[in-house]
């Protein structure tokens, strides 16, 4: 089983140092906005379940971009949005960009996705995209969820498959061993999600997201590795190694770099209350 870096377990450092604001994620984003489809936030935005009045939850909310995407696609739907994220940096970002969905109620709250200070089913929707692999016990984060979901409404819930982006990680271990898979999904990933998802809801479908990048410049790859640990922290022999294994890949496939991606999105409904935690 692959480990992810240790201090991808601390909650403290992912608060004060990987995001305390939108700067590492962004250097992650932009090989997909780049190279992929570019359109990961309007297909989330695809996916929910709009009508005036209802409730959200955006749990693991980071700068808000999905809020963007979602007052362009119905800039005149009503809607009650809390903005929760580990870090106040990522819920201050966040609470701009959803400041300008018209009709909108928004309020953001530093929390922790393991012990949600909300009410039982307060919200219809609650969406958690690519976040709950960050947590020590994901299974509780689900577990909270669920709980605070409303008898009908629905989970969102994006996470990606062990073979996601493997030949990036491959990358990095020549500079940093390592098996080449997504070193997150191990705890929370495509294949072992769907039978915790199921523990805590009557329904549960992933739909995939399909989509692979050809990355045409080596900046952009460094950029994405060195924006999280190991390569966050290399020395300059290091980085100069990481630079050599990423122009020899590139020379090897005439200039260019193939990514696959595997990334999915659960759609949850029906929660199972009589499992869930009472609420403290």
């Amino acid at each position: 089983m692959t480990q992810v870096d240790e201090r991808m377990d601390d909650q403290a450092y992912l608060e004060d140092v990987q995001y305390r604001d939108a700067g590492n994620l962004d250097a992650r984003a932009n090989l997909h906005r780049k190279y992929g489809r570019g359109d990961w936030m309007d297909w989330v935005a695809g996916h929910l379940p709009w009508r005036d009045g209802l409730r959200v939850l955006d749990l693991g909310c980071g700068p808000g971009w999905l809020w963007e995407a979602a007052a362009r696609r119905t800039p005149g739907a009503a809607l009650d949005l809390t903005l929760a994220d580990l870090s106040p940096g990522m819920v201050a970002e966040a609470l701009n960009r959803a400041g300008r969905g018209a009709g909108w109620r928004v309020r953001g709250e530093t929390a922790d996705a393991m012990a949600l200070p909300f009410a039982d089913a307060a919200f219809d929707l609650v969406v958690a995209s690519h976040m709950l692999y960050h947590l020590p016990e994901p299974a509780r984060g689900v577990a909270e969820i669920a709980r605070v979901l409303a008898p009908g409404g629905t989970a969102l819930i994006a996470t990606n498959g062990r073979n996601n982006m493997a030949e990036l990680f491959e990358l990095r271990g020549v500079v940093w061993p390592g098996e080449p898979v997504d070193p997150v999904s191990w705890r929370f990933g495509l294949e072992d999600a769907g039978p915790m998802l199921a523990a805590a809801f009557g329904e549960v479908a992933l739909t995939a997201y399909d989509d692979d990048l050809m990355v045409t410049d080596p900046a952009d790859v460094v950029a994405y590795l060195t924006s999280s640990p190991p390569a966050s922290d290399a020395t300059a022999d290091q980085l100069e190694r990481l630079w050599k294994a990423t122009r020899d890949r590139f020379a090897r496939e005439a200039g260019r770099m193939t990514i696959h991606k595997d990334v999915g999105l659960f759609v949850c409904r029906a929660p199972r209350r009589a499992e869930m935690r009472p609420h403290p």
